[in-house]
């Protein structure tokens, strides 16, 4: 055991911690930012769910078919959508534990092609860069942009369903 990993400034001894509790602590830490700048400001930044607060580890889910390692990290749902969303439960009283589950069940990355980039956000094919398909709502499907755009996607670790 390295001295260095296992004991923090000081001396004083830290606790491991799994890759599901650093998960759900990353969340949870996303979630008090939001909620305070949203105290403070009444909004706050979709810059807040990514990799500082909450990194790839554990919101990239998978590859589109078409991915050859050129290309961009694709939110599932939008950051924007889900940002709107989290502001909506603060105004509605959301805890931030209720708040920091709904980050880990909707934050989410699929990294695509670059042709797949164009597909879903131009304005003359899906026009879906920052919203959802519409009619659809939260506890829909959140891959349904990737499905409108006809994008196939392949699990990175099994945890996810590829639509199909």
């Amino acid at each position: 055991m390295d001295y260095a990993d296992t004991f923090g400034a000081g001396g004083v001894m830290r606790r491991e911690y799994s890759f599901e509790e650093r998960h759900e602590r990353a969340c949870l830490r996303a979630a008090m930012n939001i909620r305070g700048l949203w105290e403070e400001k009444g909004s706050s930044d979709t810059r807040l769910i990514e990799g500082l607060l909450l990194p790839d580890d554990f919101t990239v889910v998978g590859d589109s078919r078409a991915f050859s390692g050129q290309g961009r990290r694709e939110h599932v749902i939008p950051r924007l959508v889900v940002i709107k969303e989290v502001h909506d439960m603060l105004e509605r009283g959301a805890t931030d534990a209720q708040i920091a589950i709904f980050i880990r069940d909707h934050v989410k990355i699929v990294r695509i092609s670059n042709e797949e980039c164009s597909r879903l956000d131009r304005k003359d094919q899906l026009g879906l860069r920052q919203r959802m398909p519409t009619g659809w709502a939260f506890g829909d499907d959140i891959y349904a942009r990737l499905s409108a755009a006809n994008i196939e996607w392949v699990s990175m670790n099994g945890s996810e369903a590829p639509p199909g």
